[in-house]
């Protein structure tokens, strides 16, 4: 019996002294079970599926599922530099993302030191991008993480090791069997979520001549999953990243036009707003993007209408491209008018840590203050009135709203209708958010003359029309 206790405790013993080697592995040991000294690069092909970060149809939901093939990713960590190249279509109807209803869309970026990119298609023109998210994920990949740690000379803790970047980004890998990297858990900076959590899983790992590679990755941001990649091939010190030129400057421009009295479209950038000046006080609709955008167009507002305090910033939804700036709009004493199945998200959003690259509203101390409505909401007083709506059953958002101004018969209306190029005809294949906006204006009988598209040109009523297929019927 005393022979047999101490064989279960020696075996325990040695299943502690098994998992300790593990989990006291140090980075050499790591590095050469992934075969990293061998890597300068890797390009990796493969498919599955991704999610469209911050394009939930309803606030605090999932990210919107796409089709993704013809991946390929390449990793330079000799040069620092990492670019992507991927074909992704719809995989769900409901959700933003600037995915048509049918068919594919192809997306290209990259980055090379402190120089990114996004490569617009079909017109093939390169636009500058957002560095510490590029950056993030290249020194986040299995090898990335590990040759990163390996230059800081970062310690390991039990089974994990941390790289930091300063203002950028900081990520924890912990390892796994056979002293491979297994999941890394980071964080880098969103307009919308600040600290944005980042949980990315390797597994299945493969050999490609003694470099070690998972053949499965998935990651999640937000807390929901944002890639679910199943790889088919890794090609080892394929060769460096090359950067296109020109790169079109990162510049914010702000130009501001009349659209009838006390009415001003705010354009000039890829998000437009617009101010409405009421008897002693403006009305801002949307503050888009971020820091940048939101907080020039506030002074342009400033300029454009002195004397009378920005009191208000409403939303169109919740979607980050469109809500990222509303922190500025906070910071600058407005109060938020948002939809009231809203607030809580951006409550519990805007209470989260903001510690990588703070924004206006985090330096400044202050809360954001919140108005809420539901269906229908109507700010007005002895100048003009403006009505904000909630759009009923459309794709592109649960909680959608359109402005008007029944004096002016003006529409704003966000990414249901963007007029970039001249609309002669109505398309073969009409968007069904489109479709659905006209229903939602036929439904409440707007008088609309002019259009203020939050994307595009301001438009007369007829492009709107043609878009949407009235005059087909």
């Amino acid at each position: 019996m005393r022979t047999s206790r101490l064989g279960l405790i020696g075996l325990a013993i040695m299943a502690i002294l098994a998992w300790t080697s593990v989990a006291q592995a140090d980075l050499d040991a790591v590095a050469q079970a992934m075969g990293a000294a061998k890597v300068d690069s890797l390009q990796i092909t493969g498919g599955g599926f991704m999610y469209t970060l911050g394009q939930a149809y309803q606030p605090g939901k999932a990210w919107p599922k796409l089709n993704l093939s013809r991946f390929t990713r390449s990793d330079d960590y000799a040069g620092a530099a990492h670019a992507f190249d991927y074909y992704i279509s719809r995989a769900e109807p409901q959700g933003g993302g600037a995915i048509p209803p049918t068919g594919e869309v192809r997306r290209t970026g990259g980055v090379s030191g402190d120089q990114a990119w996004n490569l617009v298609y079909p017109q093939g023109s390169a636009a500058q991008a957002g560095v510490a998210p590029y950056q993030h994920d290249l020194w986040i990949s299995p090898h990335g993480i590990v040759k990163a740690a390996m230059a800081a000379k970062a310690p390991m803790s039990g089974s994990t090791f941390e790289i930091v970047r300063e203002g950028r980004f900081r990520a924890r890998a912990t390892v796994g069997a056979g002293n491979l990297v297994e999941k890394v858990e980071s964080w880098v900076d969103n307009p919308v979520l600040g600290d944005m959590t980042v949980v990315t899983m390797y597994s299945d790992y493969k050999d490609y001549g003694g470099v070690k590679f998972p053949g499965r990755v998935t990651q999640a941001m937000g807390g929901f999953p944002v890639l679910e990649l199943t790889v088919a091939d890794v090609k080892v010190n394929a060769g460096a990243v090359t950067v296109p030129s020109p790169i079109a400057p990162a510049t914010v421009t702000v130009t501001v036009d009349k659209a009838a009295d006390g009415v001003w479209f705010i354009h000039g950038g890829s998000h437009h707003s617009v101010a409405i000046e009421m008897a002693d006080h403006v009305i801002l609709f949307e503050a888009p993007l971020g820091d940048g955008r939101t907080n020039a167009v506030l002074d342009a507002v400033r300029k454009t209408i002195p004397g009378k305090p920005i009191r208000f910033t409403v939303m169109s939804h919740h979607h980050f491209d469109h809500s990222g700036g509303l922190r500025a709009a906070a910071a600058a004493d407005t109060v938020l008018v948002v939809p009231e199945a809203s607030r809580p998200f951006f409550e519990q959003a805007y209470a989260a840590p903001r510690t990588l690259a703070p924004d206006t509203l985090a330096k400044s101390g202050k809360q954001a203050k919140f108005a809420t409505y539901r269906d229908k909401h109507v700010m007005s007083d002895a100048t003009r009135t403006l009505e904000l709506h909630v759009l009923k059953g459309n794709v592109h958002a649960e909680e959608f709203i359109v402005g008007y101004l029944p004096k002016e018969k003006i529409l704003i209306v966000a990414d249901a209708f963007s007029p970039r190029a001249p609309i002669t005809q109505t398309p073969p294949n009409i968007n069904p958010s489109t479709k659905n906006l006209w229903e939602n204006i036929d439904r409440l009988k707007l008088d609309i003359q002019t259009v203020l598209p939050i994307h595009g040109r301001m438009v007369k009523v007829d492009e709107l029309k043609l878009e949407a297929g009235v005059h087909t019927h």
